[in-house]
């Protein structure tokens, strides 16, 4: 008989882990959906890529996302770091002497820090370039990045030992400073600048929990006993805390705001601020309730309640429009179960996952969602791709925000239309046929009202009728309405025509007064009693600051007068500070974008921000990305032009000259007007 060669044994055995492998991850992907098609993880072609990453026994200690999920790092009881990109490919992977009980990145995914419980502090930059390492006495239990790796705070301390230090690091490995402290439960880095960052933490003091503030120089700027901080505003500017059975938010400066009693022996576990406003989610567990999910407003008022899976985890999506919970413990043993809810706390969606997924990270980008599962599997789910997406209509797939237009077709002329919002009114520029009567034109065009793209509402009835005359040299407009559109019966519907009337002649220099009349006789009385002052005066913008602005599944830029704002009269550097603070509050933008300095000099403006400014540019990004980055410089740069005398504008980062990525908008551009915001999808 023939002898079997050893390296066949060899061969035949990879052969069979291949197969094996293989079959259980298809087991592991099966999924049932209650509605529209399974998410199933992204199956891997290259060689190896699926066995090294996945098929592991490992528990994971530790998982940390950037901002748009382009880097995952992630430790695990082997003694080793891992780095996978949005592909969940491995881009390298690391071993340390002890556990690497945290893993942190930084938002702008550039900086790496990894906390060991052999004391082990490690810091490096993504390209592996900077690197070093503290040996400290005490395990590292907790890390914090702050969004441009600028900093790094720990907390560290043995679990037998009743004092443990909060430190914070820069990343050139300098430690400047060490506070004291009990057990740590939580820490939050906020802020880039030494003079205005802040730390957030809670420890336990004997059988207390303490919740306090300290400057970035290690100042303590308050403490609050009694109370474990849960959350923290996107704004920086709240606080959400528990004591027991009662629900507190503060300031940032340590000032209640309101509190509120949750159920008896209720227990809570997940809280929560809207991303996108100041609303708060409250999750726990007590199964005498009927409901274990609330939602208050800004002021402490219950919106809406509800009962869901008990041991879920509850996020927000990244645009604060949709709540994601997933839940395996009281589902089914090896699946989970995962469910979009809008802000209502309405069902959108439903799916299963076939895995048990014990952590839930939400991106900054409002697409990816991370799921991690407890046998150290991770999963990226692209929401866009959800059953909650499937029934999407081309309405919804429309550009969320349409950039400033400084150029037209010669065939075409753009006007200025004013329409109503739940947030006032708002300008949108509509492109027509040249004429040679602009105003004429826009008076036509309000009629048909906005269109059906824009989520913003008519006011005038489509089946009114309106003749213009134009005196030029009086500058008198008379508009001669149709007897139907002076007695509308809504007094809100009257004042909301009259004021889109204003709003958009008074794009028009040249129109002094605007009369209405019926049949030829004045209008004395408009809709239903309201005394009208003959004439209208146009409504000129003074001191414009321009401010993005979500309505529906849009953004606009709409614009707000310095002096509605408690800002002098063209102090354009107090302007700008202004547009920066507001835009931070979007989801997309980070939450220490900063204005260092604004100049004007001769016919340029200088506008200086600090690093975070990159981090809306990640490469590759989506068109989504390159039109929310767009959003933000067209309303740095109409705030320069409106407020000075300038028509170039130059963005700075950090003082310096920096170039975006491919795709998107330049740092730098002249303005010339007439300019056209808003132009209609």
């Amino acid at each position: 008989m023939k002898r079997i060669q050893p390296h066949y044994f060899l061969i035949a055995l990879l052969v069979l882990i291949v197969v094996a492998g293989v079959a259980i991850y298809s087991f592991r992907t099966l999924s049932l959906l209650k509605q529209g098609e399974p998410i199933e993880p992204p199956t891997d072609t290259e060689e190896n890529d699926l066995f090294e990453l996945w098929f592991t026994s490992a528990d994971l200690f530790d998982v940390s996302i950037d901002r748009n999920v382009t880097r995952i790092i992630f430790g695990n009881d082997q003694k080793k770091v891992s780095l996978l990109d949005r592909d969940r490919k491995l881009l390298w992977e690391k071993s340390f002497p002890t556990y690497p009980l945290q893993t942190k990145i930084s938002a702008c995914g550039n900086y790496l820090a990894v906390g060991t419980e052999g004391g082990g502090l490690f810091f490096m930059s993504f390209d592996s370039q900077s690197w070093w390492q503290q040996e400290l006495s005490d395990p590292v239990y907790l890390v914090e990045l702050s969004a441009n790796g600028k900093w790094v705070l720990i907390g560290r301390g043995a679990p037998e030992q009743e004092t443990h230090y909060l430190e914070l690091f820069n990343q050139d490995e300098i430690k400047h400073w060490s506070i004291p402290t009990g057990p740590l439960q939580k820490i939050y880095l906020s802020g880039e600048q030494l003079n205005r960052g802040k730390i957030f933490y809670s420890y336990q003091q004997d059988d207390t929990m303490v919740t306090a503030a300290a400057s970035l120089t290690g100042e303590i700027l308050w403490e609050i006993e009694d109370a474990a901080l849960m959350a923290v505003s996107r704004t920086e500017d709240r606080l959400a805390l528990v004591n027991e059975n009662e629900l507190m938010v503060y300031s940032a400066q340590g000032a209640l705001l309101w509190r509120r009693a949750l159920p008896a022996e209720f227990k809570t576990s997940t809280v929560l601020f809207n991303p996108q406003n100041n609303n708060l989610l409250v999750y726990g567990s007590d199964n005498r309730v009927d409901e274990n999910l609330y939602c208050f407003n800004a002021t402490g008022k219950i919106i809406w309640q509800k009962k869901i899976a008990e041991g879920a985890l509850v996020s927000f999506t990244a645009d604060g429009g949709q709540i994601i919970t997933c839940s395996w413990r009281y589902y089914k043993e090896d699946f989970s179960q995962v469910v979009l809810y809008d802000e209502s706390g309405t069902e959108l969606s439903c799916w299963e996952l076939g895995m048990r997924v014990e952590r839930l990270l939400v991106a900054a980008n409002r697409r990816y969602i991370v799921l991690v599962g407890e046998d150290g599997y991770i999963d990226v789910v692209d929401l866009e791709k959800t059953p909650a997406h499937e029934k999407e209509t081309k309405e919804a797939a429309a550009p969320f925000y349409s950039s400033v237009l400084t150029r037209l077709q010669p065939d075409q002329t753009a006007i200025t239309l004013f329409f109503f919002s739940d947030t006032g009114f708002v300008p949108v520029s509509r492109l027509i046929s040249r004429t040679k009567t602009p105003l004429h034109a826009v008076i036509e065009e309000l009629i048909p009202g906005p269109s059906r793209e824009s989520c913003l509402l008519r006011m005038i009835p489509k089946e009114a009728a309106i003749e213009v005359l134009f005196n030029s040299e009086s500058g008198q407009l008379y508009l001669e309405l149709s007897p139907e559109l002076a007695v509308i019966s809504s007094s809100a519907q009257a004042k909301g025509i009259l004021n889109s009337f204003r709003y958009t002649v008074g794009c028009f220099p040249e129109v002094r007064e605007i009369y209405l009349t019926v049949n030829q006789k004045p209008v004395e009385l408009f809709g239903d009693g309201m005394v009208l002052e003959q004439p209208l005066k146009p409504y000129r913008w003074r001191d414009p600051l321009f401010i993005p602005v979500h309505i529906g599944e849009r953004y606009y830029l709409v614009p707000r007068e310095a002096r509605d704002m408690q800002i002098e009269q063209r102090d354009l550097e107090g302007m700008l500070q202004a547009v920066v603070r507001l835009c931070r509050t979007l989801y997309f933008v980070p939450g220490d974008l900063t204005l260092l300095e604004a100049t004007g000099n001769g016919d340029k403006v200088t506008i200086n921000l600090n690093r975070s400014l990159c981090m809306l540019f990640p490469e590759n990004g989506s068109t989504e990305e390159q039109l929310q980055a767009a959003m933000i410089l067209d309303a740095l740069y109409l705030t320069a032009v409106e407020n000075s005398d300038c028509h170039r504008i130059e963005i700075l980062v950090d003082g310096e000259s920096w170039s975006p990525p491919q795709g998107y908008p330049l740092l730098s551009r002249t303005f010339l007007k007439p300019y056209y915001i808003n132009p209609e999808f």
